[in-house]
């Protein structure tokens, strides 16, 4: 969690900007990153969230983008051969390190006008990432807004297993991502008998509330457990999951099929279903998020008639076809006994 503390440099998203003038652009931040203060780094593609956006004005896309795309107040750069009127700010090509319109000045006249534009607002304000305002809503069992600083981003309904946003899954998955600290916060919805009607004049439908908490876990840990598993103990799914409704990949459903039928560490998956550590760290964030996954904890130092394994569910579960029942201790002991009578017949 130190990392998170540290000051992040600013990020820039490129739109309708070449490959070459964005690898240029890239090593040239990187050469800059003692110059420039605050420092300056380009956005990943479905990254960070940006804090100024550089639009390349010389094509027919670029030009479409600036007329039409609202980027909810987000500072934009204009990048041309020529000086764009209209345009507060103008990166001209070639890009120059150092003079007017060039990337030094430009950015530096950018990250002022950031500062100037939140006087009041201390770094300490900036206390979560999206993904964890959205693990918050997710616990309630009342409609809870998840609201940032520019708006709305989406409402969690917990009670009818859906939410509602008008941001694509492209968008979402770019803010779960991220881990920058933002100013947001989650709110109860105040009027939740109409929310359904309301949010539907406006074109926004209910999606399945499991799609999200999987694109949670699959995109937050950054490749390491987010806290539902550890890599020390055998984990394994208690059923298959619906990947109708849920993004996959086709290394998922390899991992799905090892796991549903038998436990193993996270390491024997990656070997197995030859895919990397982090991918596999990823499934199963996301497996805990939607409540499949189970832990394997064998008790060690105890007798050997008291020795046993025991999986135990590592999310609270969504839904009722999710619900594990949680045996008696007297109904615990008989199934084991049955099942090493039934063993020993073998």
């Amino acid at each position: 969690m130190a990392n998170d503390d540290k000051p992040q440099p600013l990020v820039l998203s490129l739109a309708a900007v070449g490959a070459d003038e964005e690898r240029y652009l890239k090593s040239l931040l990187a050469l800059l990153k003692t110059y420039l203060e605050p420092q300056w780094c380009l956005a990943a593609r479905l990254g960070d969230l940006p804090d100024a956006v550089l639009v390349d004005m010389d094509g027919p896309e670029g030009k479409q983008v600036w007329e039409n795309v609202h980027f909810g107040g987000i500072p934009r750069i204009a990048l041309s051969r020529d000086q764009v009127l209209g345009a507060e700010w103008t990166l001209l090509k070639p890009i120059k390190t150092g003079g007017p319109h060039s990337v030094t000045e430009v950015l530096s006249q950018v990250a002022s006008k950031l500062q100037i534009a939140e006087p009041t607002r201390e770094t300490s304000d900036k206390t979560v990432t999206f993904a964890q305002l959205v693990r918050r809503a997710c616990q309630s069992q009342h409609p809870i807004d998840v609201v940032l600083q520019n708006g709305s981003v989406l409402i969690v309904d917990n009670g009818t297993h859906s939410y509602y946003s008008s941001r694509t899954t492209d968008e979402l998955i770019a803010l779960l991502r991220s881990r920058r600290r933002l100013h947001g916060k989650v709110a109860a919805v105040s009027d939740t008998g109409k929310m359904a009607a309301r949010l539907g004049r406006w074109g926004i439908k209910p999606r399945p509330l499991e799609e999200l908490l999987w694109l949670t876990g699959l995109v937050a840990g950054a490749g390491e457990s987010l806290g539902g598993w550890n890599a020390k103990d055998q984990v394994r799914l208690t059923h298959w999951p619906d990947f109708a409704k849920l993004p996959y990949r086709q290394a998922h459903l390899k991992m799905a099929a090892m796991l549903t039928k038998q436990g193993a560490l996270a390491s024997a998956v990656a070997e197995a279903c030859e895919v990397a550590a982090g991918d596999v760290a990823d499934f199963l964030n996301a497996c805990a998020e939607i409540g499949v996954l189970e832990s394997k904890a064998v008790k060690t130092g105890a007798p050997a008639d008291a020795k046993m394994t025991t999986f135990r569910s590592v999310v609270p579960p969504i839904g009722k076809s999710n619900v594990l029942t949680v045996r008696s201790l007297v109904g615990v002991n008989a199934w084991l006994k049955g099942w090493m009578e039934l063993s020993g017949a073998r």
